[in-house]
């Protein structure tokens, strides 16, 4: 047990890197021992034993309940909360790009968010602390770590939740410090009967209340399924359920009650507005993918460098779901593309479109 003069020494600490972020502009921060994350693996093991392939899609998440194996050094979790929920979302992308992805700024040199970082990775270069951090998928359960700081919940759909909603992205540092603050969690619970994310799941990949069916989720399918062999190309059930979405989802934080009002706007973010004609499905099939890694591969990085095919699926799915005559230049371009897979897949489109008969809807595949 500590004495109180260490218990002042990391209260001290605490307070003055909590200070710090919140005068970078960070929504909140909290600081928990190292080992307070290691009651993660018993709460993923449960989940992994309530799906099928649990062990498959989540038992690699296992080593974020120790990240002090990899880092000995280690003592102490800095976790950071921004908001995303301040930007303008442009209304033709609107449901189309997940806004989670839309506004990932984690590698944006361009962006607030990542010169924020920046300038807090000075601040405790300054101070002589040692720290490591991931900016992708972390070194820990950042959820998990944010809960145990008491910066808010985890709710039904598996987000992370602050008063400010789910529209939140998280970022952690390990420290070499003992240092300490914990807020106390001031959001409400789920309604126990509260059902309105799972019915919002096209899939069913959300399939009860904090489980989810990772290869079946819509986020998932339209980017790191890419990365996956045989993963990436949907299934006809697939296709339908995807829809309009071209790159992620937001159904089940969109449906959420405590979502309500939560999306603020007000700001534009950095160099959106130039990438919004490379968004458009008609033009990501006409780009090659010199161009496609570019524009959208440096900022949408799910998808690796050498599945950028994977770019063209999701085109060619939204635009068979939605499609509209104008579209069809752009479909046949699929068929004579250098990727086989994506061959493969126009062709399948454009049968499913004749098969279709509606009218409008004429072999796509009889190139002009």
């Amino acid at each position: 047990m500590q004495n109180n003069k260490t218990a002042r020494k990391m209260n001290e600490l605490g307070k003055m890197i909590r200070e710090k972020a919140l005068a970078l502009g960070y929504e909140n921060c909290g600081i928990i021992p190292v080992d307070a994350v290691a009651g993660y693996a018993e709460k993923l093991d449960e989940r992994i034993a309530r799906i099928p392939q649990g062990e498959m899609q989540f038992g690699r998440y296992r080593k974020y309940a120790e990240p002090q194996r990899q880092f000995p050094w280690a003592r102490s979790i800095v976790v950071l909360v921004h908001r995303y929920s301040v930007y303008n979302v442009p209304a033709e992308i609107d449901g189309v790009y997940a806004k989670t992805y839309l506004f990932d700024d984690r590698l944006d040199e361009n962006s607030g968010a990542y010169k924020r970082r920046q300038r807090f990775v000075a601040f405790l270069d300054e101070r002589g602390i040692r720290h490591a951090s991931e900016p992708k998928f972390g070194l820990t359960a950042l959820r998990w770590a944010a809960v145990k700081a008491g910066l808010g919940t985890i709710r039904r759909n598996n987000f992370f939740y602050t008063p400010n909603g789910s529209y939140v992205m998280l970022e952690a540092f390990l420290i070499d410090r003992e240092a300490e603050w914990v807020e106390e969690v001031s959001v409400q619970p789920c309604p126990p009967n509260c059902r309105k994310c799972l019915d919002a799941c096209d899939s069913k990949s959300l399939c009860a209340p904090y489980t989810m069916v990772l290869v079946t989720c819509m986020s998932f399918q339209t980017s790191l399924a890419a990365n996956i062999p045989g993963a990436g190309v949907p299934t006809d059930t697939m296709i339908s359920c995807i829809g309009k979405r071209l790159y992620g989802c937001d159904a089940c934080q969109d449906a959420c009650p405590f979502n309500k009002g939560k999306w603020t706007g007000g700001e534009d973010f950095p160099g959106l507005e130039a990438l919004l004609p490379s968004l458009r499905p008609e033009r990501i099939m006409e780009m090659n993918y010199e161009e496609i890694g570019a524009t959208l591969g440096r900022k949408f990085w799910y998808v690796e460098p050498e599945n950028l095919w994977k770019w063209k699926l999701n085109a060619l799915t939204v635009m068979y779901n939605g499609y509209r005559e104008q579209y069809k230049p752009a479909i046949r371009l699929g068929l004579t593309d250098p990727i086989e897979a994506v061959r493969e897949f126009a062709e399948r489109i454009c049968h499913r479109l004749a098969k279709d008969g509606i009218e409008g809807r004429d072999r796509c595949s009889e190139v002009a």
